[in-house]
C-alpha cells in the first residue's frame, strides 16, 4: 500500500494529479490532498504518507518551507513545478524525483514506479536524501552542492569538486575520487553530464566526462593524462572540443 499525499495550492492541479494517479498507477493507494502547507503540517503526522507530491511554489509557504517545518522526512517526495532551474538543479543533485507541470502520464509512473522501488529496498536513504536537498537549498550557490550517489555500498555524497571522472557501463556510472575506491551507481552517464555541466566536466568520450581540475596533460596519442596516474582516450570527435576548452582554461 503507498499512501499519497498531495500539496498544491491550486485546486484544478489537484484534482487533475488525483484523477491521473487513480487512472494510471496500478496496486494499492490512498491518495489525499491538501490545499496548502499549512493543512499539510496538520495532516501528516496522523496520515503518515509514504509519498508526498510537492508543489513548490505557493504562497506564504513554499514547497521546501514545508520540508524544514516538518523536520524529520521518513517518506519520499516527488516534487511538481513549473520551470525553476535553481529549484530543479537542487532536486537533481539529490537524486529526488519531480515532475514538470503539466505533468506527462509516462513521466509520472516512471516517478512512482521509482518510489515503490525505493519504498521496499531503500527506506531509510528517504531522509538522507531529502536532508542533503534542504542542505543543499540553504547554500549561497550550486557550486557548493552535495551530490548523492545511491550504491549497493550505501548513500553517499560529495561536493563536485571532489570528483575525478565518471564513466558510463551501460546504465551505470562509476564515480572515481582522489582519495577513495570508485563507486558505482545505477543512473547513467547522460544524466550525471546534465547535472555535472555547470561544475567543471567536460565530455572526451562517449563513456567519460572529465574534472578539469584534475587534469595534467593531452599527449601526442590523444592521451589525456589526469593526476591520478590513469590516462583516457580522447575520442577523435571530441578532440578539437576538449583542447579548445583546456586552452580556454
Amino acid at each position: 500500500m503507498i499512501r499519497i499525499l498531495i500539496v498544491d495550492d491550486e485546486p484544478s492541479a489537484r484534482t487533475v494529479l488525483e484523477k491521473l494517479i487513480e487512472r494510471h498507477i496500478a496496486g494499492n493507494k490512498e491518495i489525499r490532498s491538501c490545499a496548502s502547507p499549512e493543512e499539510a503540517l496538520q495532516v501528516i503526522n496522523d496520515y503518515n504518507p509514504t509519498l508526498l507530491m510537492l508543489d513548490i511554489e505557493m504562497p506564504h509557504m513554499n514547497g521546501f518551507d514545508l520540508l524544514n517545518k516538518i523536520g524529520h522526512w521518513d517518506f519520499d517526495v516527488i516534487f511538481t513545478t513549473a520551470y525553476d532551474k535553481y529549484a530543479i538543479k537542487a532536486i537533481r543533485f539529490s537524486a529526488l524525483d519531480y515532475l514538470l507541470k503539466p505533468i506527462d502520464i509516462i513521466d509520472l509512473q516512471n516517478a512512482i514506479n521509482r518510489h515503490i522501488v525505493r519504498k521496499e529496498f531503500k527506506p531509510k536513504q528517504q531522509e538522507q536524501l531529502v536532508g542533503n536537498l534542504i542542505s543543499n537549498l540553504k547554500e549561497p550557490d550550486a557550486d557548493s552542492f552535495k551530490l548523492a550517489l545511491s550504491t549497493m555500498e550505501g548513500l553517499f555524497f560529495f561536493h563536485p569538486k571532489d570528483i575525478i571522472r565518471c564513466e558510463g557501463e551501460s546504465n551505470y556510472t562509476r564515480f572515481y575520487f582522489p582519495d577513495r575506491k570508485p563507486l558505482l551507481v545505477s543512473r547513467t552517464m547522460k544524466e550525471f553530464e546534465e547535472i555535472l555541466a555547470d561544475h567543471n566536466f567536460i565530455r572526451v568520450h562517449k563513456s567519460h566526462i572529465v574534472n578539469k581540475k584534475f587534469i595534467r596533460h593531452l599527449d601526442r596519442e590523444d592521451l589525456l593524462w589526469l593526476t591520478d596516474g590513469s590516462n583516457i582516450a580522447v575520442s577523435r570527435r571530441k578532440k578539437e572540443e576538449v583542447m579548445r576548452l583546456l586552452r580556454n582554461g
